[in-house]
């Protein structure tokens, strides 16, 4: 199998490296519902300084990853990997307005 899959769909075997991304069933509607609560509040509340548009990321850092690899006798058939998915990490809220000024760091351990 594995030689078919190389030879015509040119796959190989490989860890997994990191989880997929998941996006909630409704995104379409929670980005428009956003969208028109930040428009009503621009324009009645007349905000127009710099300072208050703001750009900001999140990133995941992690400081105790899962593990992915483990020991098993030779030829088993199957590998159980207990707490595969728990790791310790946080996230860190990075952000800049259109002013030019650097918002401190927002960082969230739980939630």
């Amino acid at each position: 199998v594995k030689k078919f899959l190389f030879e015509h769909l040119h796959c190989l075997f490989h860890h997994a490296t990191r989880t997929a991304q998941k996006l909630p069933e409704n995104a379409d509607e929670c980005y428009l519902e956003q969208l028109l609560w930040l428009t009503l509040t621009i324009c009645d509340c007349a905000i127009f300084h710099p300072s208050f548009y703001v750009n900001i990321d999140q990133t995941n850092i992690i400081y105790q990853p899962a593990n992915t690899l483990t020991y098993e006798v030779k030829g088993s058939k199957q590998v159980a990997l207990p707490g595969q998915d728990e790791k310790r990490a946080f996230t860190t809220l990075v952000g800049i307005s259109a002013a030019g000024d650097a918002l401190p760091f927002q960082i969230i351990y739980c939630g």
